[in-house]
């Protein structure tokens, strides 16, 4: 077992080297219905040749911001939108769920991003070396696909 756990550190690679790709810094907003997303993932994929890997930047009260050190390669992504926003309750806290029911709770209320802004996301950005990779995603529950 130690064996594997040193190959596999040593196949790690150090991400300031020069074959390293460029990164750079990003910030935004992301609203939903109008509203600041309370909290999320913006990922920035990579597609149209731009080196790996994705990035996910958290979102808090509609914004999100990473330094370069942490964020995007430079070149073209793919941005896929997710909201953490569970309503304040785990799918899996039986003790919550025993809560809500004797509540008469039925539903949680939690921000569901539709599917055409994460899995099947069509937004495309482009994080440059150079000058200013701010970001604004206004969403809207209405699109579906």
């Amino acid at each position: 077992m130690p064996l594997v756990l040193l190959a596999f550190v040593s196949g790690c690679g150090d991400a300031s080297g020069e074959d390293a790709p460029q990164r750079a810094a990003v910030s935004g907003t992301v609203t939903f219905n109008g509203q600041p997303l309370p909290e999320g993932l913006v990922r920035f994929v990579p597609i149209d040749g731009t080196p790996g890997p994705k990035t996910a930047v958290p979102v808090s009260q509609g914004r999100f911001q990473v330094e370069a050190e942490h964020g995007p390669v430079v070149g073209t992504h793919r941005i896929e939108i997710q909201s953490t926003d569970d309503g304040g309750y785990a799918m899996d806290d039986e003790d919550a769920i025993r809560r809500l029911r004797e509540s008469g709770v039925k539903r949680i209320e939690a921000i569901r991003i539709p599917p055409a802004y994460n899995t099947r996301s069509t937004l495309k950005e482009t994080v440059t070396a150079e000058g200013n990779n701010e970001f604004q995603f206004d969403l809207n529950s209405a699109r579906r696909r």
